[in-house]
């Protein structure tokens, strides 16, 4: 649960959340790279938010966050699926536990608490494999990110846009499903970009480079890369401050 004193904690070690005390919102297993903010977000399972990343609202489960990446409002990301080649697509007959919080004033309630489906002959149902997103991805108001997705270095997410594929490097991904209607660069650029890891870098340590001209400043760019010593944020997880 996160506490007054939690927050406080968080806010100290460079986490930026505007949830209230006594919020269950954070998940055990996440980890910080500061600064960051989570802002309003519910997340599940796991998290891991790099530096100068943030996330606004909506639904997190089981992520991984690179550095400069933005996310907006009502995004969803990580929605548990359903099993489409067993009898039902019902979560009944895999949770192997009560599919509602009910009582015991209703017909078959005894039998109901006492079920567990057979199985035996599947390896398990997974839910809520690990989503990658990696550095600089901008991701636009109520997108859907289908779990195990991979979203590259730069792309963005359109609003409303639905997710179901690794999204490339510098795609800019539409409609659903998400289809890629341009790159942000010209192929060349894209390479030099991503070889430069300009991401290891904090922004202070840039500049003096023009950062609204990345065609015209990509020489200054891969030189100041190659003279600097990546940025070491603070690192934290959440069990530290526990």
């Amino acid at each position: 649960m996160l506490t007054a004193e939690l927050k406080r904690k968080l806010h100290a070690r460079g986490v930026e959340t505007a949830h209230g005390p006594g919020a269950m919102w954070i998940p055990e297993e996440s980890a910080y790279e500061a600064p960051c903010s989570v802002k309003w977000m519910d997340l599940h399972g796991y998290l891991r938010m790099g530096c100068f990343s943030y996330g606004v609202t909506g639904y997190f489960n089981n992520i991984e966050v690179g550095r400069y990446t933005s996310i907006g409002e009502e995004v969803q990301m990580g929605r548990g699926d359903h099993s489409i080649n067993w009898l039902s697509t019902t979560p009944t007959f895999y949770l192997h536990e009560k599919l509602f919080d009910v009582g015991q004033s209703f017909t078959g309630a005894t039998e109901y608490d006492a079920y567990r489906p057979n199985t035996e002959g599947s390896q398990g149902f997974v839910m809520g494999s690990r989503i990658m997103i990696e550095n600089d991805v901008w991701i636009g108001h109520r997108a859907y990110i289908r779990q195990g997705v991979r979203i590259g270095t730069g792309a963005i997410i359109g609003a409303y846009a639905v997710v179901t594929r690794d999204v490339p490097p510098y795609a800019v991904m539409v409609g659903n499903p998400a289809r890629a209607v341009r790159y942000r660069f010209a192929e060349p650029l894209i390479a030099r970009l991503l070889a430069s890891r300009w991401w290891t870098l904090a922004p202070w340590q840039l500049k003096g480079i023009d950062v609204s001209r990345p065609e015209v400043s990509i020489d200054a760019l891969e030189r100041r890369v190659a003279e600097s010593e990546p940025f070491v944020p603070s690192t934290f997880a959440l069990a530290d401050l526990l």
